[in-house]
């Protein structure tokens, strides 16, 4: 009789499981996949600017693969999406999210000790030989990416409205204009290293521009993988008024992403010369 009150491993295990917040997803290889890949990207960049024959092709090759395993990942996640859900009122996701962003903000502010430092311990800045930023692209480029922020702030506002077609057409607007922003600084990276021969190693300055307008661009693309799969779970209708929690995820890291931008673009554009 004394072992009548005992639950069985069954009982116990769905006894675990019956607060939301104590969901342990399955183990996944995707982020080990991803570490891998990410790290090759770095390594394959630094072989390119030092000309190592067929790094290029590589670094192709191991951009597509992070791009797969961040997807993999990604997919896993939203599988996860009821659990995940299901704790959106637990404020620790939300706290940690924004501990998340406040690292990533630290890296960037590190790029910006690093630009000041060397432009207000300079004699000239730009150094001389430096080509003069054209400010007209970046900064249609600054207004669509601002621009973004409030397109997606509409898409969500929407959908926590009932309006799930506004919000999905909201998204991919946004998704768009996320884009073009990456075109156009594409455009401008092409045309600065390929006519003016402004490159990595050309100095300080162009050393500085390039590591923070990459690093930037990384974390568009990371958002714009991001709000990908939002809108493919909006097409699933996963998201209600009540369970969104990786949408207003995507929405902070975008806001976070167009500040950054911001102060990048005042930084290297309208404050070139002192």
């Amino acid at each position: 009789m004394e072992h009548a009150s005992l639950a069985s491993p069954a009982a116990a295990h769905a006894g675990m499981h019956a607060d939301p917040s104590a969901h342990t997803p399955a183990p996944s290889f995707w982020p080990i996949l991803l570490a891998g890949g990410m790290g090759a990207v770095v390594f394959l960049v630094f072989l390119v600017y030092l000309g190592v024959p067929l790094a290029g092709v590589l670094l192709a090759a191991a951009v597509l693969y992070t791009l797969v395993a961040a997807s993999g990942w990604a997919n896993t996640i939203a599988v996860e999406r009821r659990h995940m859900d299901q704790v959106q009122t637990n404020k620790d996701l939300t706290r940690g999210f924004f501990f998340f962003l406040a690292s990533e903000g630290m890296i960037f502010v590190s790029y910006f000790e690093y630009l000041y430092y060397s432009r207000f311990t300079s004699a000239h800045w730009p150094p001389a030989g430096m080509p003069t930023l054209e400010t007209t692209l970046p900064a249609i480029a600054t207004l669509i990416l601002v621009g973004s922020s409030f397109t997606l702030n509409w898409a969500v506002h929407a959908l926590l409205h009932g309006k799930k077609t506004a919000a999905k057409n909201w998204m991919l607007l946004t998704i768009a204009m996320g884009i073009t922003f990456l075109g156009m600084q594409g455009f401008e990276w092409g045309f600065l290293n390929g006519v003016l021969g402004f490159t990595l190693t050309t100095g300080a300055y162009s050393s500085a521009y390039f590591l923070m307008t990459g690093f930037h661009g990384a974390h568009v693309t990371v958002g714009l993988l991001m709000l990908a799969l939002v809108y493919w779970r909006m097409e699933k209708g996963e998201y209600n008024q009540q369970y969104h929690m990786s949408l207003k995820a995507a929405e902070y890291y975008w806001h976070f992403v167009d500040i950054v931008w911001v102060f990048l673009f005042f930084s290297l554009y309208l404050f070139q010369s002192h």
